[in-house]
């Protein structure tokens, strides 16, 4: 991640060459949740290019970066997060401290993401795992947390159609989590328990990468007969009361 000199012959040293940094290299990070915040709070303010992450979206993002076997090629990655198409790095990060400390929140992030999802019993996400709302927000946070793995997916999807039916099937449930950004905050408990259980089913058929470990199998069925039957009837629930919102609305309307 350390910054490298330019030089040229007409003008000597140019600005330094931010490189993208290589996963295999990077040691352990630690990261808390007032890193996360910190991260939700720089990735709430002006100045990045409008199609940046939110932290939601971010961190669906890195989770199926992690529960798919892909390789992660440097530089290939990172532009998606703050917007950009290319290894370009946004005017909002270019100078080399500040890049380096949004590296370093990142990867720490996806570090601390891979010690959840792998730890026995799996723990939460810190967006999944909490009704507190994100500043970067910019719409329902289930959906973007969808929106974000399915992102990672669209762009490394080679393999699905070798996957069994359980893990085609989880991926589905995350897409359709993803075009639900209208559903309101009190739907997030419901829509976390579903992604994830999807992210532990996807889990059981993940070789093993480095110190990434397959989630046992009994324990994504355990998953799939339980918490994944009622995440469903909170869902449908959230969704009937949408529709019955909006019927109410539209006789209101025409009364009118």
């Amino acid at each position: 991640m350390k910054p490298k000199a330019r030089h040229t012959a007409r003008y000597g040293d140019a600005a330094p060459l931010l490189l993208p940094p290589s996963l295999h290299v990077v040691g352990e990070l630690p990261f808390s949740l007032e890193d996360f915040s910190a991260l939700d709070t720089w990735l709430a303010e002006p100045g990045w290019p409008d199609n940046h992450m939110d932290v939601a979206m971010l961190e669906g993002y890195l989770a199926a970066l992690l529960t798919w076997p892909i390789e992660l090629a440097p530089g290939a990655w990172l532009p998606p997060i703050w917007g950009i198409r290319g290894w370009k790095v946004a005017a909002k990060i270019a100078a080399p401290e500040t890049y380096n400390r949004f590296i370093e929140l990142v990867i720490g992030l996806f570090q601390e993401l891979e010690r959840r999802l792998v730890a026995s019993p799996p723990t939460r996400t810190f967006v999944l795992g909490r009704d507190a709302p994100n500043k970067s927000g910019r719409y329902f946070a289930g959906a973007a947390w969808a929106t974000g793995f399915m992102t990672a997916l669209h762009e490394n999807s080679a393999g699905l159609g070798s996957r069994s039916s359980a893990v085609r099937s989880a991926v589905e449930d995350i897409a359709r989590y993803a075009s639900l950004r209208s559903l309101e905050p009190s739907a997030l408990p419901g829509a976390a328990t579903a992604l994830s259980v999807a992210v532990m089913i996807i889990m059981s058929e993940r070789p093993t990468r480095g110190s990434f470990a397959a989630a046992p199998k009994n324990k994504v069925r355990l998953l799939e007969t339980t918490a994944k039957i009622a995440a469903k009837r909170e869902f449908d629930s959230n969704v009937d009361d949408m529709s019955e919102r909006d019927k109410v609305t539209t006789e209101t309307g025409a009364k009118s």
